[in-house]
């Protein structure tokens, strides 16, 4: 599959994209989505990261016996 991703400003409303010759006659599949470039669009993912569940001690022991077991068992 050939794709093209570009990141362009956009000006008076429109963007114009060149489409090399291959994608001639065929169906594409636009998708436009802002870039948020703050500082703040960095922090969220860091607070999302940060507040991701963890495993307690118990949790990570009982998921290393059911893992050790399942590669004894295949």
């Amino acid at each position: 599959m050939n794709a093209i991703r570009k990141i362009e400003d956009v000006k008076s409303g429109s963007i114009k994209i060149d489409l090399p010759a291959d994608f001639q006659g065929k169906r594409v599949e636009i998708i436009i989505l802002p870039i948020d470039e703050s500082e703040n669009g960095r922090q969220n993912l860091q607070d999302l990261l940060l507040e991701a569940p963890t495993l307690t001690e118990d949790e990570l022991q009982e998921y290393k016996s059911i893992r050790d077991w399942d590669e004894r068992v295949t």
